[in-house]
Order: structure tokens, then C-alpha cells, then sequence
């Protein structure tokens, strides 16, 4: 339903007082535009007939009152041969003349007649004053109702696009200080790097996905630097066993030493020597930090979760191939270090099984 603000005036009046007085019959609601452009509505609609060629004239030198159809521009026909009298009866169309509207200049030519059981009488003068008070009142009415809805609708497209740049600008200031933060958790990471460098003598490298993961980071940071030198320790051993230069941080090497129940108890790793076993150590390092973020979002322990946890994510399928290939030495490293890869030892069933395997065997060789 449109608001009144959104109607043309003349179809506007033309339509209240065709519906809201039962008196009314024949209805012209003229609309005069600064651009000398006129539109009529009727009762019935939007006039659709060429403009009468006297309508000018009429607008402009008649005066509100009562006329005859034939005293108007809207008939053809000659208004002659009748006394005066006869012709004040038949004056029934009441003309309301230069009714300004916002956009418009605004003259109403209403035929009314009696209704009822006196539908057939002609009005008497008293009656046809009250018509004009009561439709003149109509008017007004309207043109002010339509003025309101107007101006309300101007407030809330105001309103509107308010909102609309206050939230862009919220959005502007929300991603300049997430990349402030950014740089700033950046800069701060790196001050760490930068002492583990120099302190272990290996290049460190900060991974895009472990910036991206650490601006999500919610323990304490006055953690996060005793708890990435545990982790480079480990990497350290690693990369030496390999004979690789140099370190990248991932996402695992946020997993918290300190806070969480799930997390890895890692034993005294000075002076340990891998050897062929370096390989498969770091493999279940990868596990264990993936087992322990799954586990710490209420995420089972299984393949699925465990690969996508990983860093880069990698499939259950592919999991389970490795751990197949890794069999041998992860029973001898569980053996050789049984406080270590607590998550994945006791709750992850694809190692289960391949240690049961594996025990089978020894067993069945001896």
C-alpha cells in the first residue's frame, strides 16, 4: 500500500471523497503543475479525454461556488431557456478553486445530490454550505496528512543513509584496527623471533596462517614467548637431526605447554638424539598439536578433525597411509617415550590400531 505522499493530490482527493461521501456523483479533481502541465482524475480514474479547450479559461475567472454541468467546461451543451430558478436547482457541482498543494495547484469540481430516500430532491442551500465545509475540510486534511507522510519519509531516507555511513565508517575504523593489530601482533612476534634466532643461532620464519591463527590467540601472552622457545627447542632437534637451517612456525606451535589439560607433556629433549627417528617424532608432533585443538573445540579425536587441524590440512586418508608407513618406529618412539603424544596414544583409534598390529607382530616373530 502506498503512503499518501506517494499518490498524485488529484488522484488522491479524487478517491477519499468518492469513497468517504455517498452523495458524491460525478467527480473532477484538477491538478495545475508550475509547468503548465494539467491532469484530471474522476471518480472513475485518470481522465484520459483531450483537455476541454474553455478548462483555462474557466480555472482562471471562476470563482468557488455551485455550477451547472452545463456552466463548466465538461459539457457541451448550452446551459439557456431556464428560469433562474430551474437554474439554481441545477447548480449541483460544487467547484473548490486554487487549493495549493506542494507540487500543484488544485481545483475540485464535485457534482453532489441527495441521497437516500431523498435521492431524487434537489440540495437546499443550507445542505449544499455543509457540503462545502465538510469537503473543504476533507482537503485540507488530506494535503496536511500527505505533507506529514512526506515529510517522515524524508526523515527516515535521512535517517537511512545516516546509518548507512555510520556503518561504513564503523566498518572503516573495525578494519583499520585490525590491521593495526595485526602489525602490532606481528611486531611483537617478531621481537620474540628475533631473540630465538639469536639465541639458538637457526633461522625462524613466521608462516601467514600462524599470524593469521595468533590475532585469534586468547591465552596470556605473557605466555606465548616461554611457550614458543619450547616449541623451537623441539623444531631445533628436528631440524638439526635433518640437517635443515632453519625453522617455519604454523598454527601447531600456538598449542599452549602451560594451560591446557590436553596439552603435550614433552620430556628433557637436550642432547636427544633422533637419528632415523626424527621423521616420524615430528610426524606425531603434528598429530598431537591437531588432536589437542580439536579436542580443546569439543571436536572428537579422529582422522577428519586431526587433518584438518593440521597445518597445511591434510586428508584422513593420507593420515592414516603415514601412520601405516611410520609403524615401526612410532611403537619404538612410544616405547622409548611414554609421557609423550598423550592425546593421540590413548584417544586417536587409527594409532591404537596400528600399535596393536605392530605388537602382534613383534610377537609373533619372536
Amino acid at each position: 500500500m502506498l503512503l499518501s505522499s506517494n499518490i498524485p493530490p488529484q488522484q488522491l482527493l479524487a478517491d477519499f471523497i468518492s469513497s468517504a461521501v455517498a452523495q458524491a456523483h460525478h467527480i473532477y479533481c484538477i491538478a495545475q503543475y508550475a509547468n503548465n502541465t494539467v491532469l484530471i482524475h474522476t471518480e472513475n480514474g485518470e481522465y484520459s479525454n483531450v483537455l476541454p479547450t474553455s478548462l483555462s479559461h474557466f480555472l482562471a475567472t471562476s470563482n468557488t461556488g455551485w455550477y451547472a454541468i452545463n456552466e463548466t467546461p465538461f459539457s457541451k451543451k448550452q446551459h439557456i431557456g431556464q428560469t433562474l430558478l430551474e437554474m439554481e436547482l441545477d447548480r449541483d457541482f460544487l467547484l473548490l478553486r486554487n487549493i495549493q498543494a506542494e507540487d500543484c495547484t488544485l481545483f475540485i469540481l464535485v457534482q453532489l445530490k441527495p441521497f437516500g430516500i431523498a435521492k431524487d430532491n434537489y440540495l437546499l442551500s443550507a445542505e449544499k454550505k455543509q457540503f462545502e465545509r465538510t469537503i473543504r475540510g476533507f482537503i485540507e486534511s488530506l494535503l496536511s496528512l500527505r505533507s506529514r507522510d512526506k515529510e517522515i519519509l524524508k526523515d527516515i531516507a535521512k535517517s537511512n543513509q545516516m546509518t548507512a555511513v555510520e556503518i561504513a565508517d564503523t566498518k572503516t575504523k573495525l578494519s583499520i584496527q585490525s590491521q593495526n593489530y595485526e602489525v602490532a601482533i606481528s611486531q611483537f612476534i617478531q621481537l620474540i623471533v628475533n631473540k630465538l634466532q639469536q639465541k639458538y643461532s637457526i633461522e625462524i620464519r613466521i608462516s601467514r596462517e600462524f599470524v593469521d591463527d595468533l590475532k585469534e590467540y586468547r591465552l596470556p601472552f605473557d605466555q606465548l614467548e616461554p611457550n614458543l622457545e619450547r616449541h623451537v627447542q623441539i623444531e631445533l632437534n628436528l631440524a638439526l637431526a635433518k640437517g635443515e637451517s632453519e625453522i617455519v612456525l604454523t598454527p601447531s606451535h600456538l598449542v599452549s605447554f602451560a594451560n591446557s589439560s590436553k596439552s603435550v607433556v614433552y620430556a628433557n629433549n637436550e642432547g636427544m638424539q633422533l637419528g632415523r627417528h626424527a621423521k616420524t617424532y615430528k610426524l606425531l608432533d603434528r598429530y598431537e598439536a591437531a588432536a589437542n585443538i580439536a579436542q580443546e573445540k569439543g571436536l572428537s579425536v579422529i582422522g577428519k578433525n586431526i587433518g584438518n587441524h593440521c597445518s597445511p590440512s591434510v586428508s584422513n586418508a593420507s593420515i592414516t597411509d603415514a601412520l601405516n608407513k611410520h609403524a615401526k618406529k612410532i611403537f619404538e618412539l612410544f616405547g622409548k617415550y611414554p609421557d609423550r603424544w598423550n592425546t593421540i596414544r590413548h584417544n586417536f583409534r587409527s594409532v591404537a590400531n596400528i600399535i596393536e598390529k605392530e605388537t602382534e607382530r613383534r610377537r609373533d616373530i619372536a
